[in-house]
C-alpha cells in the first residue's frame, strides 16, 4: 500500500493536510452510514428539544396568567337541585362584587359577560351552544394586589356570609397538577435528548473503532514512519468532524421542515384548550447550533477513541 505522504515531497511527516488523508478514510460506506445516523439523531434531538422549549413556555404562560388571580363561582343550581333564576343569580353576583369592591387588596372584580361565558364553554360544548338552554353559573374574575393568606381568608368569610353557595377558587390545586404534568413531560424530553446524545457518542466511537481495525496496517505503517499519535488521531477526528457536521446540518434542515409542518397543522386545527406552541429567537438559535455542537462532540469522541486505541497498541 502506497501512502500519499511518501510521494509528496512538499509534505512533512507529522503535518496533516485538512483536505487530504494519509489513510483512505473517504472510501467505503461506513462514513455515509455515520452521516445518515447523525442526521436522524439530529432530527430526533431537535424534536425533543423543541418539545422541552414548548412545554417550558406553556408552563410560564399558564402560571403567569393566573398569578394573584382567583375566580368566584355562584352555582346555577340550589341545594335542592332546582335551577336558580337568572335574575336571582345576577343579584347574588352583584352582592359578591360589592364585597370585593370594598377590599383594598382587590385591584379588579369583574362579572363575566354572556359572551365570555360562551367562549369558556365553546371548546367543550361547541360554537352552536345556546347559554339559555343550559344552567350556567355566575363567574367573577378577581385580581389581587398580593395573594396574602389573610386576605383570602377574609374574602372567604365575607362572601360565604353574603352568598353561602359561592365558591372561591384560587386555581392552586389544578394549576399545581398541571405544572407537575408539564414538568414530567419536559423531564422526559430532556432524558430523550440525553439518550440521543449518548447514542451519537457510542455510534461515533464504534465507527472509529471499526475504521481503526479496517486500516490497522496503514496505522502501523504510519507509526513505523515516525508519525506521532496526535497526527494519526487528527486524520480520524477531522474526517469525523466533517461527516458529523454535514449529517447534523441535514438533520437540522429536515427537523426545521418537520417543525414548520407541525406548526402549520396545529395552526389549522380548532384547538382552544392549549396555548400556542411557539419558539422564541433564543430557542431557534439553540436548535440551529445543533450541527456545530454535534460536530464538536464527534471531534472530541473521535480523538479520545483513537488515542485510547493507539495507547493500547504501544
Amino acid at each position: 500500500m502506497k501512502l500519499p505522504f511518501l510521494n509528496n515531497k512538499d509534505r512533512k511527516l507529522g503535518v496533516s493536510d485538512r483536505r487530504r488523508y494519509d489513510i483512505p478514510l473517504e472510501k467505503g460506506a461506513g462514513g455515509r452510514f455515520l452521516m445518515l445516523l447523525v442526521c436522524l439523531m439530529t432530527v430526533l434531538g431537535m424534536i425533543a428539544l423543541s418539545g422541552t422549549f414548548a412545554l417550558s413556555a406553556m408552563k410560564d404562560r399558564w402560571t403567569s396568567g393566573l398569578e394573584n388571580q382567583l375566580t368566584i363561582e355562584i352555582p346555577a343550581q340550589g341545594e335542592n337541585g332546582n335551577a336558580i333564576e337568572a335574575d336571582a343569580l345576577k343579584r347574588e353576583a352583584l352582592a359578591v362584587k360589592a364585597i370585593l369592591d370594598k377590599q383594598s387588596g382587590v385591584t379588579q372584580a369583574r362579572i363575566l359577560s354572556d359572551k365570555e361565558m360562551q367562549e369558556l364553554v365553546e371548546p367543550w360544548l361547541g360554537k352552536d351552544v345556546i347559554l339559555g338552554q343550559i344552567p350556567m353559573p355566575a363567574l367573577i374574575s378577581v385580581k389581587l394586589a398580593e395573594g396574602h393568606p389573610e386576605l383570602l381568608d377574609k374574602l372567604r368569610r365575607d362572601i360565604k356570609a353574603a352568598v353561602p353557595a359561592a365558591r372561591l377558587d384560587t386555581h392552586e390545586e389544578w394549576l399545581s397538577d398541571l405544572v407537575k404534568f408539564t414538568g414530567a413531560l419536559r423531564m422526559g424530553a430532556v432524558i430523550l435528548a440525553l439518550v440521543i446524545g449518548f447514542t451519537v457518542v457510542v455510534a461515533i466511537a464504534g465507527a472509529i473503532r471499526a475504521r481503526m481495525a479496517e486500516y490497522k496496517k496503514e496505522v502501523e505503517l504510519l507509526h513505523l514512519m515516525g508519525a506521532p499519535d496526535n497526527y494519526i488521531a487528527r486524520q480520524f477526528q477531522n474526517h469525523t468532524l466533517r461527516l458529523c457536521f454535514k449529517g447534523g446540518l441535514f438533520g437540522v434542515l429536515i427537523g426545521a421542515v418537520a417543525l414548520k409542518l407541525t406548526g402549520w397543522i396545529y395552526g389549522h386545527m380548532d384547538i382552544n384548550l392549549l396555548p400556542d406552541f411557539s419558539l422564541g429567537h433564543i430557542h431557534m438559535t439553540m436548535l440551529a447550533a445543533l450541527p456545530l455542537l454535534i460536530a464538536l462532540l464527534a471531534f472530541a469522541t473521535a480523538r479520545r477513541t483513537v488515542l485510547s486505541i493507539l495507547k493500547k497498541q504501544v
